[in-house]
């Protein structure tokens, strides 16, 4: 009997382990893009995104680690300290790509799934926010492949990605702190309300 039960826990487990359909949907969303990256030649963003899809599965079968969470106080004033950073550096250069990495870096440590306090569900607002979320990245997606193959069919014809659009934006400093403090504070968020119970 405590054979069959410790067989049925081992399978449950490995059930748990199993990539649901949203998230294989993901990894399908992120090879795609570095597909595309493939055919711009662009090999830095190619390496990016087939990266995302492995930490997309390496998360999945990670056990938990134990480990203290960051207080809430030292994400906000991290944030601050690379807000700071990121709008006095200029655009584009390896100092901008250099600390945007490394935000992306720390946000991975500090979100990654079992630190600190183990397998959690998602409360109902946050399932909300991450249909909302994921509507937004994949309307950016297409519209972002659309302009790709307009780009490719009518190498003429104006075509206009959605970094083009906020070029005007960031340009100036005002617009640029503007974005900044909206973007850190969106992953802030996400953050600390990731880590609730």
């Amino acid at each position: 009997m405590g054979a069959q039960t410790d067989a049925e826990a081992g399978a449950a487990g490995r059930r748990s382990r199993a990539l649901p359909w949203p998230v294989l949907c993901w990894i399908t969303v992120l090879l795609l893009i570095g597909i595309v990256q493939i055919v711009r030649a662009q090999w830095f963003d190619t390496v990016v995104f087939f990266g995302a899809a492995l930490l997309v599965v390496a998360a999945r079968w990670t056990p938990a680690i134990a480990a203290r969470l960051v207080p809430s106080r030292v994400i906000v004033a991290g944030a601050v300290l690379a807000g700071i950073v990121v709008c006095v550096l200029p655009r584009h250069g390896g100092g901008m790509v250099s600390a945007v990495a490394a935000i992306g870096i720390a946000v991975l440590g500090l979100a990654w799934p079992g630190i600190g306090v183990g397998p959690r569900p998602w409360p109902p607002g946050l399932r909300r926010l991450a249909w909302v979320w994921g509507g937004l990245l994949v309307a950016g997606c297409l519209w972002e492949l659309a302009q790709f193959i307009l780009g490719r069919v009518r190498p003429d014809a104006p075509s206009y990605a959605l970094s083009d659009l906020l070029d005007p934006l960031l340009d100036g400093a005002p617009g640029r702190i503007l974005f900044t403090a909206a973007w850190l504070a969106g992953g802030v968020f996400l953050l600390r309300r990731g880590s609730r119970r």
